[in-house]
């Protein structure tokens, strides 16, 4: 394996290792939200690099692989937050009935 090649599989690693720690901290809606927005960015950034550059194929299947993981994120945030929104909605009480409206003559 060539010396950048190596040094490209040691950054994907490192920064796998650092998202893996990132998500074990988050808390709260709003670090999840921050937390998935920069994911975004990177995996945008990281696509706009591995179009302009050559980089491993070890490499863009790691960036893809992390691609997939914040979008997985993402979906469950927002099922979570899904969750919590049905939680605090009025539970349906009796059945409905059909209201009249008349109208005023003129």
């Amino acid at each position: 394996m060539s010396e950048r090649r190596r040094k490209g599989v040691e950054a994907a690693k490192r920064l796998e290792r650092h998202v893996e720690e990132i998500v074990a901290e988050v808390t709260t809606k709003e670090t999840m939200t921050h937390f998935v927005n920069a994911g975004m960015e990177v995996v945008q950034a990281a696509n706009v690099a591995l179009s302009k550059i050559e980089v491993p194929h070890e490499t863009k299947v790691r960036i893809h692989k992390a691609e997939k993981e914040v979008l997985l994120a993402a979906k469950s945030f927002i099922d979570a937050v899904l969750t919590e929104l049905e939680k605090e909605m009025p539970e349906k009480r009796g059945k409905l009935e059909k209201v009249e409206i008349k109208r005023k003559s003129k």
